[in-house]
């Protein structure tokens, strides 16, 4: 009998949804749980440092929502699931993370 594998797309597919519907919303909860202060709108050249718990509540939470890949990788059948799972959610993360930063100091943050 020939075993089945589940296919990159599906972690992939996965990966996307995780990483707009639950990372961005997790994040906030996580910053308003820490009472994580929020940068503030700078002019271009006045760029001040951004708090230390602000960068680790995106890691945080992106640590925690790529726990699913590294279960997955045990399993042989689901390695490619779980690279999939894994690129997806990391590379989407990362784009919404920078947005959110970039929004912050514009002003146009939701928070």
């Amino acid at each position: 009998m020939e075993q089945v594998r589940w296919r990159a797309g599906w972690g992939v597919g996965l990966g996307v949804f995780v990483a707009v519907f639950v990372l961005v919303p997790a994040t906030f909860a996580v910053q308003s749980a820490w009472h994580v202060p929020v940068p503030r709108p700078v002019a271009f050249a006045e760029l001040e440092p951004i708090a230390t718990s602000f960068w680790l509540s995106w890691a945080a939470t992106l640590a925690v929502l790529l726990i699913p890949a590294v279960v997955l990788a045990l399993l042989p059948p689901a390695r490619l699931l779980a690279l999939g799972y894994l690129l997806a959610t990391t590379a989407v993360g990362t784009v919404l993370c920078a947005t959110t930063v970039g929004l912050a100091f514009s002003g146009l943050d939701p928070v």
